[in-house]
Formats: C-alpha cells, structure tokens, sequence
C-alpha cells in the first residue's frame, strides 16, 4: 500500500491505496482502477473506489479525469 498526500484533509486522515488495475487504451493514455481507504481519528474507515484517466506528455503526467465510487 501507498500514501497519498492532499492539500486540505481532516486532522488526523490518512489513507493507504492499492491499485487495482491499470489499461493502456493509447500511446499516451492509461486508466486505472484503485482502492482507498480513509482513516480517520474520530470516525470509522471510508472505502472508496476511483478510476483515473492520466495522459502522459513531455511536460508530466496530468490526470484528466477522476472519477469515485462508493461500493457497499
């Protein structure tokens, strides 16, 4: 698992994510499937499931889309 890091977030929130799955669907295009998990220090575990689209240039990698799903 790894750690993500994000500008605002609770105090105390930690998160450890595992990707799923990755598809290159062109030269310069991957989608990945991934799972987080939210740790807080006052309520219990969010489970979350996001899918990304990133497009690799010259200039970086650039996520163009992000999409998340909550699966109970």
């Amino acid at each position: 698992m790894a750690r993500l890091s994000y500008d605002s977030q609770p105090l105390g929130m930690t998160d450890a994510y595992r990707i799923l799955e990755t598809r290159r669907l062109a030269d310069d295009v991957v989608l990945g499937y991934l799972n987080v998990d939210f740790s807080f220090a006052d309520r219990p575990t969010l489970t979350v499931y996001p899918s990304v689209l990133v497009n690799q240039s010259p200039a970086g990698d650039l996520i163009s889309h992000y999409q998340v799903s909550r699966l109970n």
